[in-house]
């Protein structure tokens, strides 16, 4: 493997021709070991993939999804993008904060989620920031708010479409390049190798991107998906047809190496009332994890996933748990850019 790093680029150079992906974040994250953790949930090893530190601007995996999303729209010419998400969405706040980094401008349509402390978040990180947001009342008018988002011009023409979640075929290279630095610690010796990747499934593009990059690397593992969201957003149909069209992304630029299929195992039943609604397992995980680590967990996708492994679900397994949400709130930062 060429680098532990954006192995994709340099493996695929006519990748970045196309597309033009820049560099937000801190690559790769850490891995570190929680044992007590692990103890507490009769685990044979805990590791936790700190894509939660990928950026001190904001961390989280979206960081790795948009630097595909935003070299994109780039290199496509246009002056802004658009995305949607609820009104605490940590994928609309992370793209409103680097599409500010690169220099474009940034529209956000935002519908009703249950309270939470990340609403307060989006709106203090992007309160005084030259961001156009839209804020639609009820579900039922967010098609209408969406293609009048993406129809209206956001300077000289259209904006960039970003997909909810930055979940695309584009976007997804992001986690599998991240699962790429896994695979390469682990053949250098640095890394144990896990039996399990356990995985919070939202939009599914983490899980798809994961899925993709093991299947391109030598290290046969497990994904564990929880399911965080409602049927039909997560669903495996989604996710394997993600990895099929980013696949056939790579083909057309020259990828040579077969596609192997992973176990996947899909945990469905600790989503609760739905996205961002909390749940008793999850809270006591929320509390459990501050006791005792130094990540943050959160109620919607950390602790909802950790929750499957604190209830015994993967006893006696080493574990990597994928941390896809920032460990801290939004910080400003004038670091420019780094384009591929």
């Amino acid at each position: 493997m060429p680098s532990s790093d954006r192995s994709l680029r340099a493996r695929l150079p006519s990748l970045v021709e196309r597309f033009a992906p820049c560099r937000l974040a801190d690559l790769p994250t850490p891995v570190t070991a929680e044992p007590a953790l692990a103890d507490a949930w009769g685990l044979a090893h805990l590791d936790v993939k700190r894509d939660d530190v990928a950026s001190p601007i904001y961390g989280g995996s979206k960081v790795r999804a948009l630097e595909w999303l935003l070299g994109a729209a780039q290199h496509a010419g246009r002056d802004g993008v658009v995305t949607l998400g609820p009104y605490g969405s940590h994928h609309a706040l992370t793209t409103a904060l680097f599409a500010e980094r690169v220099g474009l401008r940034c529209r956000l349509v935002l519908f009703p989620q249950p309270a939470g402390d990340e609403i307060a978040t989006l709106d203090a990180a992007l309160g005084d920031r030259d961001v156009d947001i839209r804020r639609v009342r009820w579900t039922a008018g967010v098609p209408w708010a969406w293609w009048r988002a993406r129809t209206t011009a956001l300077g000289r023409q259209r904006p960039f479409v970003v997909p909810a979640g930055a979940t695309s075929a584009l976007g997804i290279l992001g986690a599998a390049e991240g699962a790429m630095e896994v695979a390469s610690a682990v053949a250098a010796g640095d890394l144990a190798k896990p039996d399990v990747v356990l995985v919070p499934v939202g939009s599914c593009g983490t899980m798809a991107g994961l899925l993709l990059g093991f299947g391109l690397s030598d290290l046969r593992v497990t994904l564990v998906g929880v399911r965080v969201t409602p049927w039909p957003v997560a669903r495996q149909g989604r996710v394997r047809r993600l990895v099929r069209r980013a696949y056939r992304l790579l083909r057309a630029a020259g990828e040579i190496r077969p596609l192997r299929a992973l176990p996947l195992e899909w945990v469905g039943d600790l989503v609760g009332r739905g996205y961002a609604h909390p749940t008793p397992d999850g809270s006591a995980v929320v509390d459990q994890v501050a006791r005792i680590t130094d990540f943050r967990a959160e109620g919607t996708y950390t602790a909802k996933t950790l929750a499957h492994a604190a209830r015994g679900g993967l006893a006696r397994r080493r574990v990597l748990f994928w941390n896809t949400y920032s460990g801290h709130d939004p910080t400003v930062s004038e670091a420019a850019p780094l384009f591929e």
